[in-house]
Order: C-alpha cells, then sequence, then structure tokens
C-alpha cells in the first residue's frame, strides 16, 4: 500500500488538516513549492493512504476544506501583488524601503521575487483540487456540489496562473512521489484555457446547486468566474449571458450608505469594539477567500499591504486627481460640472453637504496627508498588528459584475444598457449618472466605464487585469512607468527553473 508522505512547507498551519483528520494526504503534490529536493519525509508526523482516504461524504467534505484552505495561503498576499499594484491605482511608499513595491509600480520586476514570480503555494492548491476531482466520484452521497467546487477553485486557479505567465505547466493528476512526472514543460496558455479552464467552469455550473455562498464557490461565483474568463478572450456574449444567468437568480443587491459600503470590507480586531455587523458583510458580496484567525487559518496580508504603519503602498496621485477631476470636492467646482445633482451626505456636525465620492473616496483615504502619500482604508481605518490579520479577499463583488455587464454591453453595441448599468451603481453611491451623449466615440464610453471600475474597485485586485484584457496596459501606464508590450506577464521565481531543467523563464524577463 502506497502511503503520501510529503512535506508542507510555505506556512502551510498542519493545526486544520489535524483538525479536518487528513493528515498529509491533502498536501501530497507540494512539489512545486521550493523545489524538488526535499519533497520526501522519510518520517512524516501523520500519513493516510489513498485507499484509506476518499471513501465518504464526510472524506469528500473535508478534502474540499482542504482545497479552500490551501487558496488562503495562495491568495492572501498575492492576490493584490498579482492585480493591484503594476496598475495606476497605487505608488511605492516615497520612503522607498520596499524593494518589491518599487519593481512591481516601476515596471522593472526581476526572476528573484519569490511574492511575486513564485507559484508553490498556488500549485499546492491546485493540485489539491486534482485529488478531490480525481477520488470524489468514487464516492457514494451528496457530493456532487462538492465535485463542483473542486472543478471552479482548479478553473479560478488555472485562469490565474495563465493571465499572469501566459504558459506554465499542466497538472491534471495526482502527483504521489519522485517517480511520477514532477518535470514538466510548459503548456501553453490557450490550451489550457480550451482544455481546462473553460471545461472545468462548464462543469462547475453544472454540479453546483447552491445560488450563493459567500465563503464558497456557489453557482453565482461559478457564474462571475465564466464572466470574468470570456471577457478576457473578448467573447462579450458568452460573459453576458454568464452575466444575465446571475442577475436573474435575484440573489444580490447594491448598498446605499456609506457605512454599508464599508461594512463589505472592514474588519478590526475584536478589541476594535467594533460589531461584527459591521464588518465583511452584506447583500453585495459573492464569492470571498475566508480568513479566519480563530480557526487557525493563519493570517493575511491586507493589514500590511493598505494601512501599515509605514506601508508599502500608497494610492497615487494621478488616480486621487482623475478621482477629483471626476467628482470634485468643492461645492462651486461640484455644481458647474453636476448642476443637476446635489448629493445627499451630509456632515453629520455640520449639516452641510459633502461633495465628491464619499463612499469609495473621502471616507477611505488617509485625509491628513497629502495626494501621493495617503494609505486607503477599504479594510481598516487603524493601524494593526499583521499577526492580527484575518481579512477576508473580496473576488467578486455585485457592482463589480454590473460594471463588467456594462462593458459587455457597450462591446456588443447595447450602449444605452451600458449607461443604464454604471447609473445604477452611481445611483447607489449617491452620484450623477453619466449621459450617452457626453461619449461620442464608443472608446470614450469603454474608458468611463474602465473609470468606474478603477473607482469602485479599487484595492480589490481588478484593475491591472482590466487593463490587461483591454489592451490598455501600454497605454496607460507607458506613460507612468515606460511599460512595454515586452513585459506584461510576470517573471518565474529563478529557484522553479533551479528546480525544473524543463522550464523557461517569461519571455521578456
Amino acid at each position: 500500500m502506497r502511503f503520501i508522505v510529503l512535506k508542507i512547507k510555505n506556512n502551510y498551519d498542519m493545526r486544520v488538516i489535524h483538525k479536518l483528520r487528513i493528515g498529509f494526504l491533502l498536501a501530497s503534490t507540494l512539489f512545486i513549492s521550493q523545489g524538488c529536493n526535499d519533497i520526501l519525509e522519510e518520517n512524516p508526523q501523520s500519513e493516510i493512504s489513498d485507499a484509506q482516504f476518499w471513501k465518504t461524504e464526510a472524506d469528500a467534505q473535508a478534502g474540499v476544506a482542504g482545497i479552500y484552505d490551501a487558496l488562503q495561503s495562495a491568495y492572501s498576499r498575492k492576490y493584490f501583488v498579482w492585480g493591484e499594484f503594476r496598475s495606476d491605482n497605487f505608488k511605492a511608499s516615497p520612503a522607498g524601503e520596499n524593494p518589491e513595491a518599487l519593481q512591481l509600480t516601476t515596471n522593472n520586476l526581476n526572476d528573484q521575487s519569490r511574492n511575486y514570480g513564485g507559484w508553490g503555494d498556488t500549485y499546492n492548491a491546485l493540485l489539491r483540487a486534482n485529488l478531490a476531482i480525481n477520488n470524489i466520484p468514487n464516492i457514494s452521497g451528496d457530493v456532487n456540489g462538492l465535485l463542483g467546487q473542486a472543478h471552479a477553485i482548479r478553473a479560478f486557479i488555472y485562469f490565474d496562473l495563465v493571465r499572469v505567465f501566459g504558459d506554465v505547466p499542466l497538472y491534471l493528476d495526482v502527483i504521489t512521489g519522485v517517480n511520477d512526472d514532477i518535470y514538466r514543460s510548459k503548456v501553453s496558455g490557450e490550451e489550457i484555457m480550451n482544455n481546462v479552464i473553460i471545461p472545468d467552469m462548464k462543469k462547475a455550473e453544472e454540479l453546483i446547486l447552491t445560488p450563493r455562498d459567500k465563503g464558497r464557490f456557489s453557482l453565482s461565483s461559478v457564474y462571475s468566474l465564466q464572466a470574468e474568463v470570456y471577457m478576457h478572450l473578448k467573447e462579450y456574449a458568452l460573459a453576458k449571458q454568464a452575466l444575465d444567468k446571475l442577475e436573474q437568480m435575484r440573489q444580490f443587491a447594491l448598498v446605499n450608505t456609506a457605512e454599508d459600503f464599508h461594512a463589505l470590507f472592514r474588519n478590526e480586531p475584536e478589541r476594535s469594539g467594533l460589531p461584527s455587523n459591521q464588518m465583511e458583510t452584506g447583500p453585495e458580496l459573492i464569492f470571498s477567500i475566508v480568513l479566519n484567525i480563530e480557526e487557525d487559518q493563519g493570517a493575511g496580508g491586507i493589514y500590511s499591504l493598505f494601512w501599515a504603519g509605514v506601508p508599502p503602498f500608497f494610492i497615487s496621485d494621478h488616480l486621487e486627481n482623475k478621482w477629483i477631476e471626476t467628482f470634485p470636492t468643492d461645492s462651486v467646482s461640484w455644481h458647474a460640472k453636476y448642476p443637476d445633482y446635489t448629493p445627499k451626505t451630509v456632515d453629520e456636525n455640520t449639516g452641510q453637504t459633502i461633495y465628491g465620492d464619499y463612499f469609495r473616496y473621502l471616507q477611505l483615504a488617509e485625509s491628513v496627508k497629502d495626494l501621493g502619500e495617503r494609505r486607503y482604508g477599504k479594510y481598516n481605518l487603524t493601524n494593526y498588528s499583521g499577526n492580527e490579520d484575518d481579512t477576508d479577499v473580496v473576488v467578486y463583488r455585485y457592482a463589480g459584475m454590473l460594471l463588467l455587464k456594462a462593458e459587455a454591453e457597450m462591446q456588443l453595441g447595447n450602449k444605452e444598457e451600458a449607461v443604464r448599468l454604471v447609473n445604477r451603481v452611481r445611483q447607489a453611491r449617491d452620484l450623477p449618472g453619466i449621459k450617452l451623449e457626453d461619449y461620442p466615440t464608443t472608446d470614450d464610453l469603454h474608458n468611463a466605464i474602465l473609470d468606474e471600475r478603477q473607482f469602485e474597485l479599487l484595492a480589490e485586485g481588478k484593475r491591472w487585469w482590466d487593463l490587461i484584457r483591454t489592451d490598455k496596459a501600454v497605454e496607460v501606464m507607458g506613460p507612468i512607468n515606460g511599460q512595454g508590450e515586452d513585459r506584461l506577464l510576470f517573471p518565474i521565481y529563478f529557484q522553479h527553473l533551479v528546480d525544473n531543467p524543463k522550464l523557461t523563464q517569461t519571455p521578456g524577463y
């Protein structure tokens, strides 16, 4: 009988696995994380054979829980490193104390950084999904939804790997030891997209019946994933079809107060005194990668990125100036631009109207500092230790999906509907709507929708991917940091190339 005895690395918390009673089985494929020389551990702390596990519905539940556990390690920080900081949303701290922040924001990436070039934790989660996909079909009971979640997660991860690196090694089987085919060459991103990602997300839609679940892939988050994939592929009719299905579920609604908007993201330690019903909750949340320190899932990375004592990133003055130009913060400029709209938000101390984008900008940007030196408080407004950070990574949110649908409608020629969708979000945020006649060309309207997504989804890991899929990364980032066509992908961490002689570096590095 073969036992799986691979060593777990990269801050993976074994206490969770012990609680789930699945031992080392779920980590059987963590050979990519740091190399293959030290995969095997002769005397593991615990071991469970393939034959002993994957027998019951409870085993399937525990196995899928292990995938989400790995997803937390893979994405708690990297989700933002990949999707946020190469865009025009943030700039490196003027102190210049974080070299990786400078590399990301100045388009000066190299192969020495595991933080943006490493994929070990990501493949760990991916290969756990493979374990579930290969074994759950042999289990009787109510397991279809669990199998669907494993397919959705595999599609989600491979979609990110293709967006980040282009071509990557492909693993759909279960690796159990060094005698297996561990060292693999890259497979083209197009092949992975057509043969894995799209079939997996279709399979997930077929198997999952749960309409919504913030902490797990449900039918609504599968539709959201499909929409992002199809928008990336410029298959706008298919993206609209997925988003129509999401809308038809009638499971979500936009919040319409600043407090409720902040409550979607805000997470502060219990000692802050903030009620739990004001943190990480609300009708817009479709899917989040959920962290919980009390359940020994480890600390996240959001505190250290956005509101640390000396954060590596500040809101870019480029974005702040665009925001203020779009939504002036003084009454004279506001009424000159929007003579027919007066915001409803008032200062509770003075009773005076607050002008500007209060929900998304004014209440969350650090106002006591100058432009270009401000932290962004979407998740917390007080500096706490990173050890207390179990902030959820918000992956899919209703407002973001509505704005994505606006873009799909525009690409399909339905400009009036695109404007209507943008204005649904603006109305909920107490902002004046846009008018189609103000955008004489399709590109003008497209840029307005992308700007609205930039404002709405700041610090949610979406902006870089918006620029990539719309072919606007060079246009937008070139004047800021010299971004060219040759470095739109990320470099692969050099250690992966040392460990796997069949790999080649990303072109351009």
